[in-house]
């Protein structure tokens, strides 16, 4: 590009030189000069494909400094995104992409002029700059701004960019004031024409980028059927793109559905009408067919059709996804009725919005009745702020809980371990509260009784010994008594005492070979071997 506009540049300094050699007037050349360059700037735009702005712009400036003899300044548009000042230097100088707040030079005088151009949208001609009070005599890093011409390159009452221009050799004057007017004029057209071009062109790259993530194939033809465009989708049935354009849609349609799409292609050439939605099958690469749906429309040239697209669907894909989401729905209604958990879903206010079979059968709830209530409603107090209170802390945290509650119904008590876990939308929402409780009854009936044999264990353990010792213990009693009593006269006064410590021991050893048979057989809830403590009283 670089090489192109020196070439036409270069072409305009020898235009030039003959018209002042034909010894024209000053003013006839320099308007003769500043057409030439508004020629060359325009077919540098017009013969150069995808040219940047900024390469339009250094351009510009580069001419606009050439016409006037001015050794800086720069070209700027306004880049249509974000607003910003997008400026570009002379060439030589380094480029502003991302001016600061002071623009594109660091000198106070040269930045408050040319605001003030895009301010008022007006030129601005200065040839004495009178430095800002304080500033240094050559702002650090920066460049003296002596003398200034800014032009607003302007479409209609719109501006689109601006020409600042410093420091020419001698003073500026209107008849360089018009030459930049002119500039600033071609400036505007060209940013007017790129800018469109660019904006058109993202439009584009967006349809492209829309058409290729369809998932639905897209084409267009012209009226004798033969393909212009189709999308990348054809990959999923073997094709490339390329390969198909050029080809008659028409080989790629089923034999016996063929007729009937040449039949309506030719209606809509007559009457530059489509049909709502038509059904064939097409071909695959491997020869195989699918069923499809295409909607059309039509592209009119000239007051006739000249070109149908389509938008083309696979039903079959389709059928298929909706048989398995029927499946799946149906497998899951299933599961959910015949299941022996019990399964309930509450809203965000704690009402039942659904309960399995198992659920109502449980708990005695008719959907009827039930649905739509809160567990206030349907429970007993305690229960109902106990259930509450889980329920909130399910939707407050996001987690899942897992609770055992007991209950009582008309048929006993009853134990449940009940989980809950968050319900959400496909945003990740929470919507309510999903329930699966489980009748642990048995479990905990169980569990009780294992507890209690082993405990039963532990003390026939301790009771074998025990009873024996106690056997051993009765027996010495029970002997010296008898000893006693066999000597005794029927009137001794003692004897009736002896009498009772006799009988005492019978009862001591009857109690203890009761104690020495769930000694033996320690189980809980045996009859046989239940000590009976009322017997001696």
């Amino acid at each position: 590009m670089n090489k192109i506009y020196k070439n036409m540049r270069s072409a305009v300094k020898t235009g030039s030189t003959r018209l002042s050699g034909a010894k024209r007037g000053e003013d006839l050349g320099r308007e003769r000069d500043a057409a030439a360059s508004v020629c060359c700037l325009e077919e540098l735009f017009l013969t150069t494909p995808g040219i940047s702005l900024v390469q339009i712009s250094r351009a510009v400036i580069d001419e606009a400094c050439r016409l006037t003899g001015s050794r800086t300044g720069f070209a700027g548009y306004t880049e249509p995104a974000t607003g910003r000042l997008m400026a570009a230097t002379p060439t030589g100088r380094k480029q502003k992409k991302h001016p600061g707040k002071g623009g594109p030079f660091s000198s106070p005088e040269f930045n408050k002029l040319w605001a003030r151009v895009m301010r008022e949208k007006k030129p601005v001609l200065a040839n004495c700059v009178r430095p800002a009070r304080g500033a240094a005599e050559k702002p650090r890093g920066g460049i003296k701004i002596e003398k200034f011409l800014g032009v607003p390159a302007l479409e209609g009452s719109k501006q689109l960019g601006i020409l600042a221009l410093a420091n020419p050799r001698g003073n500026y004057s209107a008849a360089q004031l018009a030459t930049l007017r002119q500039l600033a004029r071609a400036y505007a057209i060209i940013l007017k024409r790129k800018l469109a071009e660019d904006s058109r062109r993202r439009e584009y790259d967006g349809l492209l980028s829309m058409i290729a993530s369809s998932q639905d194939i897209i084409y267009s033809a012209d009226m004798a059927g033969k393909i212009i465009y189709v999308s990348p989708k054809v990959t999923a049935y073997g094709y490339r793109p390329k390969d198909l354009l050029g080809s008659s849609i028409f080989k790629l349609i089923h034999p016996q559905d063929r007729g009937y799409a040449v039949k309506a292609l030719a209606s809509t050439g007559k009457t530059g009408r489509s049909l709502p939605m038509i059904s064939y099958r097409l071909r695959k690469k491997n020869g195989g067919y699918f069923f499809m749906e295409q909607k059309s429309g039509i592209v009119i040239s000239g007051g006739v059709p000249g070109m149908i697209t389509g938008v083309v669907r696979d039903i079959g894909q389709r059928s298929g996804a909706a048989d398995l989401l029927r499946e799946n729905e149906a497998t899951l209604r299933n599961i959910f009725d015949t299941t022996k958990d019990a399964i309930f879903i509450k809203d965000l206010a704690g009402r039942y919005v659904k309960f399995n079979k198992a659920c109502a059968d449980t708990f005695l709830l008719k959907p009827e009745t039930a649905l739509g209530k809160t567990d206030a409603e349907i429970f007993p107090p305690e229960r109902a702020r106990e259930a509450a209170k889980d329920d909130r802390e399910v939707l407050s945290t996001g987690k899942t809980i897992e609770r055992t509650y007991d209950i009582v119904l008309p048929s006993g008590k009853y134990y449940f371990n009940t989980v809950k876990t968050p319900l959400r939308s496909p945003g990740g929402k929470i919507t309510g509260v999903l329930g699966v409780s489980r009748d642990i009854t048995a479990v905990k009936k169980a569990e009780s009784e294992q507890a209690a044999f082993r405990a039963a264990e532990a003390m026939s353990e301790v009771a074998k010994p025990l009873a024996h010792d106690f056997n051993n213990a009765l027996a010495a009693i029970n002997g010296y008594a008898t000893l006693i009593d066999e000597d005794l006269n029927a009137s001794s006064p003692i004897k009736t005492g002896i009498g009772q410590i006799i009988n005492a021991v019978k009862w001591a050893a009857e109690l203890t070979s009761r104690f020495q048979y769930f000694a033996r057989n320690p189980k809980p809830g045996s009859r046989k071997g239940e000590l009976n403590l009322k017997a001696y009283h």
